[in-house]
């Protein structure tokens, strides 16, 4: 079995294609995901043309001392919001992507259980996008305080990673579109 990491997917080089062509930069600001964002962009050759850093801040005293946040409510959209706002002007990127999830294996202090992951992407001209992901078999917003995990601790730190390059990708082509841009 090879071990490391794996070759960059096409999502990701879908986007450092993008932010190299566009000369753009990128922050990341994750939590639960454990820096495999910023692994996950860094994987492409050319790398230090588009990425300006990222910030793995899992406690709120990191939070608060790197970035300079106040939420306290983790995994929620406006966590995640804080974070890449925060991440982007600490590091003056043109985008920048935020995390805030429960890996697991117990719930998080207000009872988020393992699953639950807020995403938010934000760039130029006041872009914003944010999602929350249920990635847990048939968990949702509904039951996510009470139905017990049924995916492993790594496994949900690759979902979190997947689902926030896969936000900045669908972030780089709507902005592309409002701009009035090719996707």
């Amino acid at each position: 079995r090879r071990r490391g990491m794996r070759a960059p997917s096409n999502v990701v080089l879908s986007v450092a294609q993008r932010l190299l062509q566009r000369g753009e930069t990128l922050a990341v600001a994750e939590t639960s995901a454990g820096g495999l964002i910023s692994a996950s962009l860094l994987s492409v050759r050319g790398a230090s043309a588009y990425f300006g850093g990222g910030v793995v801040c899992y406690s709120q005293a990191s939070k608060i001392e790197l970035l300079g946040t106040s939420a306290k409510r983790t995994a929620t959209e406006a966590h995640a919001l804080e974070l890449a706002h925060a991440v982007r002007a600490k590091l003056d990127t043109h985008w920048a992507i935020g995390e805030s999830g429960v890996a697991g294996p117990s719930p998080n202090k207000r009872g988020v259980q393992p699953g639950v992951c807020s995403l938010a992407v934000v760039g130029p001209s006041n872009f914003q996008r944010v999602t929350t992901l249920w990635p847990d078999t048939q968990l949702s917003a509904a039951d996510a305080y009470g139905q017990p995990p049924s995916v492993e601790r790594h496994t949900r730190m690759l979902l979190f990673c997947e689902g926030a390059l896969g936000l900045l990708h669908a972030g780089l082509e709507a902005h592309d579109v409002n701009q009035g841009k090719e996707a």
